[in-house]
């Protein structure tokens, strides 16, 4: 079982310091020979374990990238080999560099934490399945380097709430990411986007490409979001203005490991999305009641349907914030209400909420990409100390 299970960065591409030609080309050959060994990497990690397997495929990405590095310099064609002195040369730039992507420093130890894992899981597998195509005395010396590097960071396995948390059946996970309604409306602008369609700058749709988009998943305001959790999840690429289909995008809507990894990180991007409003509007307060309450879902104790739908009526004047929101707060929690509602039916749309008994909750199968959205360190700060009021009264409430 993979070693690395702590959070995954959400950028695995670091930077170096190489010629971009030169890195391109070793890139390029580097990640058509870890492609071929993809298969046998899943099923040696994950050891029968099903909901080990995505994970174990998104490690290769971060393979990919050090062995790039390392073996830039090289002469001859890539191999499975990784030269001790390259490894302690750049293992620290790598590792600096990662840190250098991630949010904030919370979250940069765990991102450094994550690659050398999965860096001690790589050769782990390559000297148990007689791939590693050095010497002995190679495989001691980058064994040694990694895991001091492991030993420097505090370790490399972390236990999360997500431990606890119910698991997928086989059959939920691959109809999850095979026919999961987020899936097949991505697909559906994959196939439309062809070979590649004109964009702006920053990705957006021009407004006459949008409305087409518009037209296929229902409408313009669900392309826009879908589109943007595409690029976020790198599904979609930009490329000199124009977009094309990313290297993830043909294995999206399988329900093998690849597909549910792809399915995986964009449904973290749109709640990521439905989570996001500009701060200090009211469509923040939304997006913060909102992230608060999906992180209710994912922790099993669901948030009461009724009670968002109440919001700045008379049952909802014990909640307290007539003082903080003023005099016309009925009105600001009837407005923030309708957005909340909005939003929670928008996500049951895609296939990401599920509000059936009447509670607001996260299908099983969804589970760990809304924790990866809205369970995150940052999200633990922001509903931590200084909200504790604020949630107490909203537990009482929903007890009432």
């Amino acid at each position: 079982m993979p070693k690395s299970r702590t959070r995954k960065p959400k950028n695995t591409r670091p930077k170096t310091s190489t010629a971009p030609s030169v890195y391109e080309g070793r890139r390029r050959s580097v990640g058509l020979l870890i492609d071929r060994l993809t298969p046998e990497y899943v099923a040696w990690a994950s050891r029968g374990e099903d909901d080990v397997a995505a994970f174990a495929a998104g490690q290769l990405g971060i393979v990919k990238a050090f062995v790039t590095v390392v073996q830039t310099f090289s002469d001859g064609a890539p191999n499975l080999r990784l030269d001790p002195e390259h490894v302690a040369g750049f293992l620290r730039p790598f590792l600096d560099d990662v840190a250098s992507m991630s949010e904030d420093e919370s979250t940069a130890l765990d991102d450094q934490r994550y690659v050398v894992g999965t860096l001690i899981d790589w050769l782990s597998f390559l000297e148990e399945t007689d791939r590693w195509e050095g010497t002995a005395e190679d495989l001691a010396a980058v064994s040694e380097l990694l895991d001091a590097e492991a030993e420097a960071l505090g370790g490399i396995v972390d236990a999360t709430p997500r431990d606890n948390l119910p698991q997928a059946t086989e059959e939920e996970a691959a109809e999850f990411a095979s026919r999961a309604p987020f899936v097949t409306r991505a697909k559906a602008l994959l196939d439309w986007l062809g070979p590649g369609r004109e964009a702006d700058d920053d990705g957006a749709l021009p407004p006459s490409a949008l409305s087409q988009a518009g037209g296929i998943v229902g409408s313009e305001a669900r392309a826009r979001r879908l589109w943007e959790a595409m690029l976020a999840a790198e599904l979609v690429m930009l490329d000199g203005g124009v977009a094309r289909p990313g290297e993830g995008a043909a294995d999206l809507g399988a329900a093998d490991a690849m597909g549910r990894l792809e399915a995986q990180f964009l449904a973290t991007e749109l709640v990521i999305a439905a989570c996001s409003a500009t701060p200090g509007s009211e469509g923040d307060s939304a997006a913060r009641i909102l992230e608060s309450v999906l992180a209710r879902g994912v922790q099993q104790e669901p948030f009461p349907l009724e009670d968002i739908a109440s919001l700045g009526s008379e049952a909802s004047e014990d909640l307290g914030l007539e003082e903080e929101l003023g005099p016309d707060a009925a009105e600001q929690l009837r407005s923030m209400g309708e957005m909340l509602l909005a939003e929670i039916r928008e996500l049951e749309e895609l296939g990401l909420v599920d509000t059936s008994d009447g509670m607001v909750a996260v299908p099983v199968a969804a589970l760990d990409a809304v924790y990866d959205a809205v369970l995150d360190d940052e999200v633990y700060d922001r509903y931590g100390d200084e909200d504790d009021d604020s949630e107490d009264a909203g537990d009482d409430d929903g007890e009432e």
